[in-house]
């Protein structure tokens, strides 16, 4: 919709009804919106006067530019271009690959050098003579063997190749009993879902031919098809080749330029927790969330960031859902605001759309480097895999996902540095379908070390978890926790070794709140709280949802990315959120003992020593007494005094600067009284209340209060007490 003149005067001049001048500041990345935003800018805040597109650049706003919806508010801070960073060009951070020369065969080339093939940048890690390698191929030397007539009762996978009337054909996926000579049975582009791919005439070779071929020589210059013998076996040429024999590697790796990324990202200031809340973003999305702000005012401080996937099936880029360079994403500005928050990312690479990585690099090193790449230059400290849709039974790119994933692992733990891997696959009630079990038993095989499974429950398309109309009956949250029990057996099987309390902890539920895709499946609020007591008996590793966008009401019964489909009256922004994210716990060793402040050396105890409600924490000479003994609940993360049953509270439940804090009865959960909530990170008790993130703070007179969380700050730092022997 175009507007005119006098309608974009008024706009401008404030003259028309809008709502209040504070409005959520982020970094400019392209956004789209018809709402009111501040953005930064080249070291300016702009704001939007009308529709704003994602190729309307600040850059170029001014006073008199009407065909720019971006107009100059006011300089931005240094601490705002801190906390959100500060883009300088109109580039948002869209595919635009840097131009270098393209290979050629013919060229000789030095280690160092960079090259573009088929869209894809690589760089020669040696020496690369003319008609040796090319980037990202297989040795062009392939160990001759005879090639089988087909068989209509023999079953044919994926790679397997047959001939029929002197022509080859290869095998796309598992087929038993189609003709591949057949037009109907051939898929010559690998497009339209038929089993053969046609190769061409057979080469046969007989074996005086096999005997008497020459020896290969490494100065020799042959033609593609040429037939050679090497260390006692016979061996095609695939192309013209020189000087590289059939055992050599390929010294091109794949080349992405990540200058500036690990300072675009921040680095999360605390490890990643043992048991998690972190609800999936559409990281492609138009209207992602500030997260920094979800953080402080929601408490939601982990993030699921999704989908990196290949830029295209046959090319081996990594990108945000084809659309967005992993370097250099303008949205980048609100992982390092939500981790200079104390909160973190966790980075998922697959999904339902577009190519996985695993099946788009057909080289292992390739796709080493790759993953290897993504964690360290996006400063991570776990790595989700989402395999689902027809990539869930991928054999070809399971096992190859499964071997590089342990070679990744390999070279971590040679570096000494952790990093969870997580996958994340589709789920029944009744549990993992085979090729789910499949994927697990496979990298069970491979040596991949797993540190939790996530399942996706949702979109069952079972009639027991038809559950439109039903709010309050727990339909699909039964379906949900019916869906870990059986995953649980299922588990079990593949690590018999590991305890029923490693196998809880290494499972994960991720449900899709309000309307699935699925017709008549629905996730309601008190569907949410059944996972949720579930996932505390159990100490699961990880809560997720589909997806933080969709936390918000909007078309009733309507699906879609950017909310529920509930009415503000079933799920208010955020609903689903509120239940969830208590259960994140960072899982460190705060054990139960007395605990000694840093400020004055003294103890943390109750006044009078009655533990009565109401009566305020406050320092005290170290006795070791049992109003003096704090006992952390784990999962409901709630601090016990004693053998009472009183927990530390904050008085009123306001989450104010030099609120007191008090003991009270214990409840039965958290969510039910965030005030009760406490993570133990860093030798601090951080509250759980929503709002801006506070902490346990001595006074100067002894008395306990909450205060805003500060670095190095021995006022809210704590120890275990020791007492001298």
């Amino acid at each position: 919709m175009k507007l005119n003149i006098m309608t974009r005067y008024f706009i401008a001049a404030g003259l028309l009804t809008c709502a209040g001048n504070a409005f959520a500041l982020e970094a400019w990345s392209g956004q789209e919106s018809g709402d009111t935003i501040e953005v930064i800018f080249d070291s300016k805040v702009y704001s939007n006067r009308w529709y704003v597109k994602a190729d309307n650049c600040p850059q170029t706003a001014s006073a008199d530019n009407w065909d720019n919806p971006w107009t100059y508010v006011r300089n931005a801070t240094p601490a705002e271009i801190s906390a959100y960073g500060n883009p300088t060009t109109c580039d948002s951070g869209s595919i635009t690959p840097v131009n270098y020369d393209a290979f050629s065969t013919d060229n000789n080339y030095v280690s160092g050098d960079i090259v573009s093939y088929g869209d894809v940048n690589y760089q020669a890690k040696s020496a690369v003579p003319a008609y040796s390698f090319t980037p990202g191929a297989e040795n062009p030397w392939q160990l001759y063997t005879s090639v089988p007539v087909w068989n209509a009762t023999q079953v044919y996978n994926k790679g397997d190749v047959a001939q029929f009337d002197g022509q080859s054909y290869e095998a796309l996926f598992y087929t038993v009993g189609d003709n591949p000579s057949l037009t109907a049975n051939q898929n010559p582009t690998g497009t339209n879902g038929r089993p053969w791919k046609p190769l061409g005439p057979t080469v046969e070779y007989s074996a005086a031919e096999l005997n008497a071929a020459p020896q290969f020589s490494a100065t020799a210059l042959y033609e593609a098809g040429t037939l050679v013998q090497f260390q006692g076996q016979p061996y095609v040429s695939q192309a013209k080749v020189k000087s590289v024999s059939p055992v050599d590697k390929n010294p091109w790796a794949i080349y992405t330029d990540w200058t500036g990324t690990k300072e675009r990202v921040g680095t999360p200031k605390n490890p990643w927790p043992a048991h998690v809340y972190a609800p999936y973003v559409d990281f492609t999305l138009n209207s992602i969330p500030d997260l920094a702000t979800l953080a402080k005012e929601q408490n939601i401080t982990h993030f699921t960031m999704a989908f990196v996937v290949a830029k295209s099936g046959e090319q081996c880029i990594p990108t945000w859902g084809t659309a967005y360079n992993l370097q250099d994403y303008a949205q980048y500005s609100k992982v390092k605001a939500l981790r200079e928050a104390g909160g973190d990312v966790m980075v998922s690479i697959g999904g339902a759309n577009n190519s996985p990585l695993a099946a788009a690099c057909k080289n292992d090193a390739d796709l080493q480097k790759h993953y290897y790449d993504i964690v360290d230059n996006l400063n991570l400290n776990v790595l989700d895999f989402d395999i689902e849709g027809t990539w869930v039974a991928d054999h070809e790119s399971i096992q190859r996902r499964n071997r590089v994933v342990k070679a990744t692992q390999d070279q971590w733990n040679k570096e000494g540095r952790k990093v969870g891997i997580w996958y994340t696959l589709p789920i029944l009630p009744t549990g993992l379908t085979p090729d789910g079990v499949y994927v697990l038993e496979n990298a069970r095989d491979a040596g991949v070390q797993l540190a939790g499974v996530n399942v996706m429950t949702m979109d069952y398309g079972n009639a027991i978890c038809q559950s439109a109309g039903t709010e309050g009956q727990n339909i699909h949250g039964t379906c949900a926790t019916s869906a870990i029990d059986n995953l649980f057996k299922q588990l079990k099987k593949i690590w018999p070794a590991k305890s029923d309390k490693e196998i809880n902890a290494m499972m994960g539920t991720t449900p899709m709140i309000g309307y699935n895709d699925v017709q008549g499946e629905v996730f309601y609020q008190s569907d949410a709280k059944l996972v949720m007591e579930d996932a505390q008996k159990r100490e699961l590793g990880m809560i997720g949802i589909w997806s933080i966008a969709r936390d918000k009401p909007g078309v009733p019964g309507q699906v879609s990315p950017e909310h529920s489909g509930m009415t503000p009256a079933q799920a208010p922004q955020y609903a689903y959120s509120h239940i969830f994210s208590p259960f994140t716990s960072a899982g460190e060793e705060a054990v139960t003992g007395v605990y000694k402040s840093r400020k004055n050396n003294q103890c943390l105890d109750i006044q009078y020593g009655k533990m009565r409600d109401g009566d305020r924490l406050m320092t005290y000479a170290c006795t070791g007494r049992p109003n003096q003994i704090l006992t952390f609940s784990g999962i409901n993360q709630q601090l016990v005094i004693g053998d009472t049953q009183k927990c530390l509270d904050v008085q009123n439940g306001h989450n104010e600067e030099g609120v007191a804090v008090i003991s009270y009865s214990c409840h039965n959960a958290s969510d039910k009284n965030p005030n009760q909530g406490w993570l133990w990170e860093n030798n601090t008790f951080r509250s759980l209340m929503k709002g801006e993130q506070r902490c346990m703070t001595v006074g100067n007179d002894g008395f306990v209060k909450i205060s805003t969380c500060k670095e190095n700050d021995p006022a809210q730092e704590f120890e275990i007490y020791h007492p001298a022997k």
